[in-house]
Order: C-alpha cells, then structure tokens, then sequence
C-alpha cells in the first residue's frame, strides 16, 4: 500500500482529489486481487435536502465585504475564515482578531484604511486559533499592544504537540486541499446568507506576532474616550475572551457564538470544551446587553432584545445537549442512547442559528459522555474491541469469501446505507488491501456520506479522505 505523506496530502490540490469524479473511479481490471467483484462505481451520489439548502446558501452568500456597523465600528468578512474587527476612537484603533492568513489580513486593512488613517494601537487576540492571529503583521507597528488572556501561549504549544496527525486532521475538516471555492466550512443562514472558507498560508516564524501583554479573568483598555472591557469567557477554547464596548453597544463574542450549533466538539481534535462554560459565556455576553453583536464567523447581529433572546436560545441549546447527555451517563445508557435524548426540543430545533451547519450534535455528545465517564461507557463488550481486521477475519470466514460480503455491502451503498458500507469495506481491506473493488466501494460511499451531510466539517473530512483512498489505487 502507497503510503500518503504530509507533504503529499496538503498539495495533492487538484492532482487527483479536488477533481474526484466517479465515473474517473470505474477500474480497468479487477483481476489483481485475490477476489474479483465486479464493481462499477455509481456515475452520481445524490444530496440530501438539508445539503441542498445548504448549497443554496453558498450560491446566495455575499463575497468579501467591509460592513460599517456605526461610526467607528467596522467589521471585514469573507476575506477568510475569520472576521477581523476594526474599533476606530479619537486617538486611534483596536483591532480585533487578524484572520488566519497575511494576506487576509493585509487585504482588510486595505479596505478599513479607505475609512480611516488613524494608528493601529490594540490588538486583541479572542483565543489561540490561528485563524485568529496569523495575520497581525499587517497591521502591526511600533508601540502597538498585542493583548491575549495568560493561557494563551500554553494553548498555542498544546495545538503544536498534536503534531502531524492534528495537522492531518485539521487539513481535512477544513478541505484544505482542495479548490478556494470548494472549502466551505462556516456556512450560515442567519441573519443572511454566509459562507467563509480557511483559506491557510505558510508563514515564517518571524511573521508571526505573539501576545505583549496578557490577563487572568478581566482586563479594560481606555482609548480615546472609549472602553474596551476584555472579559475570560471559556467555551470554544480555555483562553476565550469576549470584548464589550459599553459606549458603542457592542460586544465581539469571539468563537462563542456563531449561527450554527456550537462545534462543542471538533473533528479535528482539540482537549474537551466544557459545554456548561460554552453556556455560561452567553450570560457574559448579555450582561452588556449589547445592540450590536460581532461574531468571529459570520454577520453581526443587531438589535439589544434580538440579541438577548438568540444568546438565551443558544445557552439554553447547549444546556439542553448537556443535561441531556448527563442523564444518560446517570441511567447507566449506552452513548447511542443519549444521542437520541439529547435531540433539540421543538422550540429550538427549528432556528435557523442553531442548523448542525458547523457543530453536530452527536459528536458532541460523545465528547460530554467522555467528559463524565471516559472512553469506557460500561458495556463490557467494549473493554477489547475486536480491530477492523480481526471482526473482518471472523466474517470473511462465516461468508466464505470476499465477494459475497461486497456484494451485500454494494447493495447496502444502493440504499444509500453507506456507513455499512464503508465497515464492511474496512474489513475486507484490513485482511486484503489489494482488493480494487473494495477501495473503489469505499471511496463512493465516503463521497456519498459527504453528499448526505449537512455539517461541513464533515463533509469535507468524507471528501478528502476519498481523496486519499483514491491515491492508493495503482
């Protein structure tokens, strides 16, 4: 088997990934492994419903854009995953956030300097991301301040040490191999139509801009005549910070809110994000009982009694998954069974901000069962699972040969049951990673999973791993 290097993976593009079409998947012969199913791959995966208002949020969404909010109050998106925040006062500016690429960065202080030629002399960092504050270079100076809270650089080294395989992983979740317009990760219906993809660029380590001053729990910036009020508000990440802005009726929530259920956990892997504290953060924000609501992803929201009650809404949701998922733990309940508790209530699972558009609520709660009792749920059938390749080896045996369990897992991807599908592909290939028709199955029910989902990490973690599997093909 063809092993798929890093470097290989993050440059593959359009070599073979991005342009994956099935009907490219149809093999030549399949004489070269043990078995020789005959097997064609579909010509076309449908999408579910759900993806296809999705896709019409995309076509809808605006491009990059610099929306004026109020005098002094600017916020750039589109440009890349993140927004980037711009407060102009008498003496000069803060600059909230600075996305994750100089680029980026360089093109909204382009467009922010159309507005005002004032100094930059803040920079507030919300949290450790790089999407966050790889792009501060562009807009920084001498005497400029850089403020983050005290955990900030530790949180920086802990994403570090993940390494090859978080960097593997990120890459995937956020597809960042294929095409610009083919990276969707944030895609929002509320209050309009949004989309914004990561748009990731090598930097040198002298580009990058680190933290000159930090803080524990509050911290308050007096700048010509205005108040900024940074406040520890962990949810996403454990050095959250949200601003408010008392004289301009704004609070920049940070990664605290977004239109989508919270990613209350990540595919790409992170240390557990403590729901309770994610909900908490919400009454932080309202405290200031903002007119003005400027999230790190997507459009701001405006209106103080609009943004007190999606705030409520948004903890309440979180609270619900957590209580939820808890009670099972306490019941002695499978994980399977808490996902089905914890499904939203009907007063909030039809708001267009709390759509599994970005968090999906079964890995969440797996991530708060796990939080509560570990890795084990208790079930004594699940101390030493069998592998891939051992439960394989058993069924091969009961089936007699490969070409039965791929003509029962053929059928299943024709009921559009491709979970089944990709298990019993997994097992075959465990015990044969020869078999072209195996990989080939594998590969269009990895695409037709990432058609069905409506949560885009997701999506596009199924996608490039069909890329991958496709690159193992001689």
């Amino acid at each position: 088997m063809k092993k798929i290097s890093r470097r290989h993976f993050l440059k593959a593009g359009t070599a073979g990934i991005s342009t994956l079409a099935l009907t490219g998947l149809q093999p030549a012969t399949l004489k070269q492994s043990a078995d020789a199913y005959e097997y064609t791959p579909p010509a076309s995966l449908p999408f579910s419903k759900d993806r296809d208002v999705a896709n019409e949020t995309i076509a809808k969404a605006p491009g990059p854009q610099v929306l004026k909010l109020r005098d002094g109050v600017y916020i750039a998106t589109g440009y890349a995953l993140t927004n980037m925040i711009m407060i102009e006062t008498k003496e000069g500016l803060v600059i909230v956030d600075t996305t994750e690429t100089l680029t980026g960065a360089q093109q909204m202080m382009a467009e922010f300097r159309k507005a005002t030629d004032k100094p930059v002399k803040y920079v507030i960092y919300t949290h450790n991301h790089g999407d966050h504050f790889r792009g501060t270079k562009a807009c920084y100076g001498e005497g400029v301040k850089i403020i983050a809270h005290s955990r900030f650089m530790e949180e920086v080294k802990l994403q570090e040490a993940r390494g090859k395989g978080g960097q593997l992983r990120a890459g995937a979740m956020f597809a960042i191999n294929q095409p610009w317009k083919e990276r969707n990760s944030m895609v929002f219906d509320y209050p309009k139509p949004y989309k914004s993809p990561l748009n990731w660029e090598l930097l040198k380590p002298e580009d990058l801009i680190w933290p000159t001053e930090t803080f524990a729990d509050k911290y308050t910036i007096r700048l010509g005549g205005i108040t900024f009020e940074l406040v520890h508000a962990p949810g996403e990440t454990p050095d959250q910070i949200i601003v408010g802005i008392p004289e301009y009726g704004v609070v920049c929530c940070a990664d605290n809110f977004y239109a989508s259920f919270p990613n209350l956990y990540t595919i790409r892997g992170t240390s557990n994000r403590p729901a309770l504290d994610w909900a908490v953060a919400q009454d932080k924000a309202l405290a200031f009982e903002p007119h003005i609501l400027l999230p790190a992803h997507g459009l701001p929201i405006e209106g103080r009694e609009t943004i007190k009650t999606v705030l409520t809404n948004y903890r309440d949701a979180i609270r619900h998954v957590h209580d939820q998922t808890l009670k099972a733990v306490s019941e002695f309940l499978p994980p399977e069974a808490a996902i089905r508790m914890a499904a939203l209530p009907s007063n909030l699972a039809g708001l267009p901000y709390l759509k599994e558009r970005y968090g999906y609520i079964p890995y969440c709660v797996r991530s708060i069962y796990e939080a509560y009792v570990g890795w084990f749920d208790g079930n004594p059938i699940n101390l030493s699972p069998l592998t891939h390749k051992e439960l394989g080896a058993e069924i091969l045996a009961i089936a007699g040969s490969a070409d039965k369990i791929l003509a029962h897992a053929e059928k299943a991807q024709q009921a559009g049951r491709h979970q089944a599908t990709l298990e019993l592909c997994e097992m075959v290939l465990e015990n044969d990673p020869g078999n072209r028709a195996a990989r080939l199955m594998k590969i269009a029910s990895l695409i037709g999973l990432s058609n069905l989902s409506e949560n885009f990490p997701t999506a596009n973690y199924y996608k490039v791993f069909a890329g991958i599997e496709r690159m193992k093909i001689g």
